[in-house]
């Protein structure tokens, strides 16, 4: 149901790839024989999308992150949880509120995709007392399957397509 709803609702950014909140921004290049898929699902900035009521009713207080970005090739299928920071000291933030909207979102799908998160920070450094964000994020998308503030120029986009990321400053364990 919540996927269906993203397809038919205010929540698809038709024809984007690409999304900016205050200064952090990610913006993924379509290849031939790629589905990319560009959903808004924060009700803070896309009032249009009713995936919070959806997925928490009138529950407050949910950590939601900022967008779904659903990606196909062939017969693979992904659907990345991706927000957006001022600040790499919002990573722990950031991390609960992936974490939070996929727990949430995946008991309405079939397990006929994977899962991965997205973080992206502006500003700051990656300081190695991130590690903690790292395991949480690694326990609930598993290896390669997560990545944060990476500035590389396609790093979500690699990310989606399973292609290993080069380090962008500070101590990363999912690399393959």
């Amino acid at each position: 149901m919540p996927f269906e709803t993203l397809l038919l609702s205010c929540c698809l950014l038709p024809g984007k790839t690409d999304f900016k909140e205050s200064n952090a921004s990610v913006k993924v290049d379509t290849r031939p024989g790629e589905t990319i898929l560009f959903f808004n699902i924060d009700d803070q900035s896309n009032p249009g999308c009713k995936l919070r009521e959806l997925l928490w009713g009138m529950k407050k207080g949910e950590q939601m992150c900022d967008l779904i970005v659903f990606y196909a090739k062939d017969s693979e299928r992904v659907i990345c949880f991706v927000e957006l920071k001022d600040s790499i000291s919002d990573l722990g933030h950031g991390t609960k509120q992936v974490i939070n909207t996929y727990n949430t979102f995946k008991v309405h799908l079939q397990k006929s995709y994977t899962a991965k998160a997205f973080i992206y920070a502006c500003a700051g450094s990656l300081p190695y007392e991130h590690e903690e964000y790292q395991r949480k994020l690694l326990k609930e998308f598993g290896k390669n399957n997560f990545d944060f503030n990476n500035r590389s120029n396609d790093a979500l986009g690699n990310l989606l397509r399973g292609i290993q990321s080069k380090p962008s400053g500070g101590k990363r364990k999912n690399k393959k």
